[in-house]
């Protein structure tokens, strides 16, 4: 299937409609491309912003079973692993655009976790080492595909 954009409430509406608002599902594997590299005679190039891309595979109890977001443009990733009496599971994602919620451009970003009341807004004001804690990623941009 080829990748879906998100720019929209109506897409992210679409997006959460097609996987079931990811209830009963979980992060089975993440790739990273930073864009930046060192070449053979060790000169360091460093990549743009909209080339730090996030790849992130679910899987869930219902069909479809896989799905993959590419987070294009990441600005933050908070992975949590192991929480003790805590499963990694997935009841409900949240999904969102937000103005402002970074410094720089572009202005408005767009925001997935695996808690459906997740706030961005207070994750620096309760950075702490707790749990439980939320996986987020907050990036540029979104797009999405169902892997057959």
């Amino acid at each position: 299937m080829d990748w879906k954009e998100v720019n929209t409430q109506k897409d992210i509406d679409e997006l959460l409609g097609a996987y079931g608002n990811f209830h009963d599902s979980c992060i089975t594997n993440l790739r990273y491309d930073s864009g930046s590299y060192v070449t053979s005679d060790k000169a360091m190039h460093f990549s743009g912003a909209d080339d730090r891309n996030l790849i992130v595979a679910f899987q869930c109890q219902w069909d479809p079973i896989t799905i993959e977001l590419c987070f294009s443009g990441l600005r933050r990733l908070h992975l949590v692993g192991w929480q003790d009496n805590y499963l990694n599971n997935i009841s409900s994602a949240y999904l969102a655009f937000h103005e402002k919620l970074l410094p720089g451009k572009p202005e408005r970003l767009i925001v997935w976790s695996d808690t459906d009341g997740f706030e961005p807004k207070t994750v620096s004001e309760s950075n702490a080492l707790t749990e439980p804690a939320d996986t987020y990623m907050i990036s540029n941009r979104l797009k999405w595909r169902i892997i057959d």
